[in-house]
């Protein structure tokens, strides 16, 4: 008896996984080729398959929901990033590689950008909100930088610093383009990423 309970709740949640996967596949599709301001429970559950009252069975609201997109996409982008990266990331060649690949992949996917950037949103409640588990993002800076350390170049207590440094500064370059303040056209915004990357790891940050 114990054992086809066990294996009956099992089939429920694996169902339940997998239609909570439908709606945020649906919500994602809307986001990257319409843009999270064209978003509504009504439209995810449609392209879903599902009537829009089954969404509040697996979400709260539209900000748990759009909380949880964010997490898969975050996740996509980290597997476009390591699927598309040829060499190390060691190196200055490999960091300028990495930043080149993460600044194409938000002019091939404007949307994305901005729903990561601009929409607001705000974290769940932990207790009523069985959430996507996030990256480690400490845990990737410490990988992606370690060549950098090990050659002197970078302390290892500052490479949040430097990571978020780099972040803040390509992410800012972007938001320029984007909203067509000055000519700051793709191909120059590689190279002011170059430049960048180039200012802030071409030098010793061990001080």
């Amino acid at each position: 008896m114990m054992k086809t309970e066990k294996t009956t709740q099992g089939k429920q949640e694996l169902k339940k996984q997998r239609i909570k996967m439908y709606f945020l596949e649906a919500a994602k599709k809307i986001i990257m080729e319409e843009g999270a301001e064209n978003i509504s429970v009504r439209k995810v559950a449609d392209i879903a398959g599902y009537s829009y009252a089954t969404i509040y069975n697996y979400f709260e609201d539209i900000n748990e929901l759009l909380w949880d997109v964010k997490i898969v996409m975050i996740k996509d982008l980290i597997g476009y990033i390591q699927k598309k990266m040829q060499g190390s990331v060691y190196d200055m060649n490999g960091m300028k590689e990495l930043f080149r690949i993460y600044t194409a992949y938000y002019f091939k996917n404007p949307h994305v950008f901005k729903f990561f950037y601009f929409y607001p949103l705000s974290r769940p409640d932990k207790k009523h909100h069985e959430a996507e588990i996030e990256p480690n993002y400490n845990d990737m800076w410490q990988e992606t930088f370690k060549g950098f350390v090990q050659e002197g170049i970078l302390d290892e207590k500052n490479i949040e610093v430097v990571a978020k440094i780099l972040i803040y500064a390509v992410h800012g370059i972007l938001t320029l383009s984007f909203s067509n303040n000055g000519d700051l056209t793709e191909e120059n915004v590689y190279k002011d990423v170059e430049k960048t990357v180039d200012y802030v790891l071409g030098k010793k940050t061990t001080a």
